[in-house]
């Protein structure tokens, strides 16, 4: 059968690049072993939100510009979720439109609203570039249209005090043209719950024009970052912090 298991390595002075082996021993006496190439050690950095994090490099203005540039930054790893909604945490992701990969011209520059999120991309690079280099994981998971309350888990909803359950139609923008339906909680469970056993060092969000006005926002939004924190620290056993950074825009009464 299947099952997950994980691996806590020690912290490393040296960031790479590394080869990972795992070897596993099998009923036949042969050794099976797996091979993860050029792996770098430095801070993963979740991005999400809506449209507003979802608009990727290649619809900015300066697009060609930051395209041809991108391959100068070769210790920036990206990882762009697919748009997949989920009734139940999922342990793995349901779709993925950008596997991990090297930033370059063509993982940089991919199709309107799949990948890479421009705000995402111009806050990894920001940050890489403040830090002397240091290698910079980025994962975008954004979804745009979205109202906050997709986002939050359960328990949250209820601290407070919703017990609405929406169901609306999210259409995808790199979709073709069918309609999704997601529910409360739908993409929390889909898009971010299953990067909770990844060790993070913050999170990005840019979100709130579908829920302006709303004056439950601000319990929503500060619960959201309270669990999603707790949850991240707690399927990590720990490492990620408690109070990892988590930076945004604030733009819910637009």
């Amino acid at each position: 059968g299947e099952s997950i298991w994980s691996v806590t390595l020690d912290p490393v002075s040296d960031e790479g690049p590394f080869d990972i082996h795992v070897s596993q021993s099998l009923p036949n006496g042969t050794l099976s072993t797996i091979t993860i190439h050029d792996v770098l050690f430095g801070d993963v950095w979740v991005c999400s939100g809506q449209s507003n994090m979802q608009f990727t490099v290649s619809m900015m203005f300066n697009a060609t510009e930051e395209i041809q540039n991108a391959g100068n930054f070769s210790k920036i790893r990206l990882f762009t979720a697919s748009l997949m909604p989920s009734a139940s945490p999922v342990e793995e992701l349901l779709g993925i439109n950008l596997n991990w990969s090297v930033a370059s011209p063509q993982t940089v520059g991919g199709p309107d609203w799949n990948y890479m999120s421009a705000v995402c991309w111009l806050y990894g690079r920001m940050i890489h570039q403040a830090l002397d280099g240091r290698p910079i994981g980025l994962i975008a998971t954004s979804w745009g249209g979205t109202p906050i309350e997709f986002w939050m888990p359960p328990k949250a909803l209820q601290d407070c005090n919703d017990t609405t359950n929406e169901h609306l139609k999210i259409q995808p923008y790199n979709g073709p043209s069918v309609t999704v339906p997601v529910n409360h909680s739908n993409l929390f469970n889909a898009m971010i719950y299953p990067f909770t056993r990844t060790v993070i060092y913050g999170s990005i969000w840019y979100q709130g024009e579908s829920n302006a006005g709303n004056p439950t926002y601000a319990c929503k939004f500060a619960k959201m970052i309270q669990y999603w924190r707790q949850t991240w620290n707690e399927r990590t056993n720990g490492i990620a912090d408690i109070q990892f950074p988590f930076g945004f825009v604030q733009v819910n009464f637009i």
